[in-house]
Order: C-alpha cells, then sequence, then structure tokens
C-alpha cells in the first residue's frame, strides 16, 4: 500500500523549502537594488523574509550565497519578459534598462571577478548565466538566418560571444566613465557583427508580427 501521507508530507515540505528560498532572494533583491551589494547584511534579509538569521543561513550559509541568489531572481525577472527569439532585437534596450538597475549590475561586476576562481559559487553561476544567455541569442540569430536578414556564413554560436563580450565591455567601461550611450554603442557593434542594421531587423518584425 502507498504511503500518500508521507508523500504528500514530503511535497509540501519541499513547497515550504522553495516557498522560504524565495522569500529569501527577494529580500536579498530588495536590498541590493536600495542599497548596493556591500550593504546586505543577513540579520536584515532574516527580518525582511519574516525568518530568524539561523533559518536564512540554512538555506544560504554565506553572503555569497545570498548576493547569488539575489542575482538569479534578477535574471529571472529580466528575462520573463524576453520573449524567445528577441534577443538580438532588445539587446541595445536592455542595455541600457539594466544601467537603471545600477546596484544589481555593481553585484553583477563584482561577482564576475570573483568567479574566475572555479570554487567559487560565482563561477558556476555565470557558466550557467552565460548558456542560457548564448542559447538565446543564438536562436535569435538563427531565426534571423531563417529569415534572409543575416548572412548564413555567419557563425551563430561566435556572433552571439562577440555580441556578449561587447555588452560586457561596454557595461564595465560605463561603470567607470558614464559617458556615452551604452544602447548606441552596442546597436552599432551588433550591426557590425551581423551585417544588418537595427531598423531592418525592427522592420522584419513589424511585418512578422
Amino acid at each position: 500500500m502507498t504511503n500518500t501521507v508521507g508523500i504528500r508530507g514530503r511535497r509540501g515540505s519541499y513547497a515550504k523549502t522553495k516557498e522560504r528560498r524565495r522569500a529569501i532572494a527577494e529580500a536579498a533583491l530588495e536590498i541590493v537594488l536600495e542599497k548596493g551589494h556591500t550593504a546586505l547584511i543577513t540579520a536584515e534579509v532574516a527580518q525582511r523574509a519574516g525568518l530568524s538569521e539561523p533559518g536564512v543561513l540554512y538555506h544560504y550559509p554565506t553572503k555569497d550565497d545570498l548576493l547569488l541568489a539575489a542575482l538569479r531572481l534578477s535574471d529571472e525577472f529580466e528575462w520573463s519578459t524576453m520573449p524567445l527569439g528577441e534577443s538580438v532585437r532588445r539587446a541595445p534596450a536592455r542595455a541600457a534598462e539594466s544601467l537603471r538597475r545600477i546596484n544589481v549590475v555593481r553585484l553583477h561586476t563584482a561577482m564576475f571577478g570573483e568567479s574566475s576562481d572555479p570554487s567559487h559559487p560565482a563561477h558556476e553561476y555565470f557558466k550557467e548565466r552565460w548558456r542560457a544567455g548564448d542559447e538565446r541569442m543564438v536562436e535569435s540569430i538563427r531565426r534571423l538566418q531563417a529569415a534572409a536578414l543575416i548572412d548564413t556564413a555567419i557563425d551563430p554560436h561566435r556572433a552571439s560571444r562577440w555580441i556578449h563580450t561587447a555588452w560586457e565591455g561596454l557595461q564595465l567601461q560605463w561603470l567607470a566613465e558614464q559617458d556615452f550611450d551604452i544602447a548606441a554603442e552596442l546597436k552599432l557593434l551588433i550591426e557590425r557583427i551581423l551585417g544588418v542594421t537595427m531598423d531592418e531587423i525592427d522592420q522584419a518584425t513589424q511585418h512578422r508580427d
């Protein structure tokens, strides 16, 4: 006989754990957005999440774990509004919009530096993030190739890598100087990488819709 009570109990426990982890991540992201990542402390995360400090540490043992949870949640919010196939067209606008969440960008940059150490938890996070972003960008480029907007001789994976590298580099420079239009610069670089103007991509997308 199947122990359905035990199964329901395990499922209920899993749901509560997931709910608590989500509440902690939301609290951590709120603090980062409001105050910056250097101001994050476990006690305030616990207070905002409605948990005890040991409860927070049970799910996220270190400050780096909390900061990565905030980054993952920020990524989730951003990508949830990104239709599949739109990565190329929306990249310049997304680059500009991300700078309105300047504290998240600063956290991203700080964690990216730490990720060079394979033993740091940020290492796996950025590997996953690059992979996910690359998959979306490659799919977007392939759709544009299928629509005869981009030369099929262009390698989608290589083009995606160049676009993301340009984006990261421009963002890093903007944090230091803030004296140029990141959307305009990224738009120009994408056009050169793909050999098509963003206006042509926009027109084709509107026609398709």
